[in-house]
């Protein structure tokens, strides 16, 4: 998947120092990558990070944690 496919799935994009990401909701997550998927959003951050291609999912502030690598 590329930047525009988050995008299009209704991901919100976010730039800074040199860092692209488009950050996706709890709803998305589990309607288009992991159905079933318990998690609570406000302990998560999901998104796709351009440089690594990859979604990645950060729970509260730990290291985060490539979900799917493209």
């Amino acid at each position: 998947m590329t930047k525009q496919d988050f995008i299009n799935l209704g991901g919100k994009e976010w730039s800074n120092h040199g860092k692209e990401r488009v950050y996706i909701n709890k709803a998305i997550y589990e309607k288009h990558f992991f159905p079933g998927a318990a998690i609570i959003e406000e302990w998560n951050k999901i998104y796709y990070d351009c440089e690594k291609n990859a979604l990645i999912r950060q729970y509260r502030n730990k290291k985060p944690k490539i979900e799917i690598q493209y």
